[in-house]
């Protein structure tokens, strides 16, 4: 108990904490923010049988609702790990800037954001697609082209939006 009363007054600490807070009530308010033109179709949402349940938990519930946050960090996660295991001599301009200390870490950085970038437009693509063809969605607007991408540009800015309060909770924040 005298641990918990020292850690809330430290100053830092609680500021620490409560920007945390506010960071993950950002993110939940993302998440009840269903994406435009899209209207879920709560009969067809059966938990039991189908990877989205999974998928869903994993996102903090964002993909239920559909919302701009339904891709949550698994594009970045995915990004990451792919560049760690190209990373592994597989390809050598990476491996030399593996070892090149902070600079490297820096471009290695930079290149993960863009390969999450091009993996969320796949997943936001995939996503929609999948709940379109299982009639967990439709669409409130004609299904074109330029609707579609507008979805996948608005769900790709999302999983950009979450990276980057994840982001600020490593910084600022507790936790990474």
């Amino acid at each position: 108990m005298k641990k918990l009363v020292q850690i809330f007054k430290n100053k830092e600490v609680v500021g620490r904490i409560f920007f945390t807070i506010m960071i993950l009530f950002v993110f939940r308010i993302g998440a009840a923010i269903t994406a435009p033109g899209i209207q879920v179709n709560e009969d067809t949402l059966d938990s039991s049988n189908n990877i989205f349940a999974l998928m869903n938990l994993l996102g903090g519930g964002a993909l239920q609702n559909f919302s701009i946050f339904a891709l949550g960090v698994s594009p970045y996660i995915t990004a990451q790990i792919i560049i760690q295991l190209l990373s592994m001599d597989v390809l050598p301009a990476l491996s030399e800037l593996n070892k090149q200390g902070q600079y490297g870490r820096k471009k290695i950085e930079m290149a993960t954001r863009y390969l999450t970038l091009m993996l969320a437009a796949v997943q936001a693509y995939g996503i929609i697609q999948t709940a379109k063809n299982t009639d967990w969605i439709t669409f409130t607007f004609e299904e074109n082209f330029i609707n579609y991408a507008y979805v996948v540009t608005v769900m790709v800015a999302g999983a950009m939006l979450v990276m980057w309060l994840g982001d600020q909770i490593t910084s600022k924040g507790i936790g990474n």
